[in-house]
């Protein structure tokens, strides 16, 4: 392990986050490093220790709708991860959505292990998530779905546009609630599923947001 020449670092003067020169630097142990760097911010320099991780190889495997995609990611050997958990591979933003690990009575799925513990790890792309939703047309229910955000936030009350079908949200069902009540919120991440009407039934007293049209999607 040599001394690297730029180190990311919190500045002992000014407090600035960032990439900082080493100066000079050595070795003090197996994994661990002392060095003189200089804040790029206030080009103060000052002393700084870090010790490197032990890194693990972890085999994932990432779902995007119905494709999926295996790879191996570098995480540090005690990094803990459970269910619900984003990390980033590469410049790419993943969700943990499920944990495989060995036991005595063979492969089983917990909700939370560390790296060292994981024999696969099951992510799915967050950049971009699945929308459920239930169309609820009286004398039957349609299901579909649309792309959106993980930040996008939906709402009772809101006009909502899928395809040529102009709705409105009445009900909103998220990982462990579910609203009703006009103007209640959630953001994409925590919708499990939209529940929505044609727009010409929507009552007068609902809120007259506006939603992104989903036109292009099925």
């Amino acid at each position: 392990m040599d001394v690297p020449s730029s180190l990311y670092a919190t500045c002992t003067f000014c407090g600035a986050e960032s990439i900082c020169r080493v100066i000079k630097g050595k070795k003090t142990g197996k994994r661990k490093i002392k060095a003189l760097v200089k804040c790029p911010v206030c080009e103060k320099a000052f002393d700084f220790e870090l010790e490197i991780p032990v890194m693990v190889s972890v085999r994932t495997i990432i779902s995007q709708v119905e494709e999926s995609e295996r790879t191996t990611i570098e995480l540090e050997k005690d990094q803990k991860l459970e269910l619900g958990d984003e990390i980033m591979i590469g410049d790419t933003c993943v969700q943990v959505t499920g944990i495989e690990v060995d036991s005595p009575s063979g492969t089983i799925r917990v909700e939370k292990a560390k790296a060292e513990e994981i024999k696969t790890l099951w992510t799915r792309y967050f950049n971009e998530l699945v929308i459920k939703v239930s169309i609820n047309m009286v004398q039957k229910t349609i299901p579909t779905s649309f792309l959106t955000e993980p930040d996008d936030e939906f709402a009772v009350g809101d006009d909502l546009e899928i395809g040529r079908r102009k709705l409105y949200i009445y009900k909103i069902k998220t990982d462990n609630k579910v609203l009703n009540n006009d103007g209640a919120t959630a953001k994409a991440r925590d919708v499990v599923r939209l529940y929505c009407k044609p727009a010409t039934s929507k009552k007068p007293d609902y809120a007259t947001n506006k939603r992104p049209d989903h036109s292009g999607d099925r």
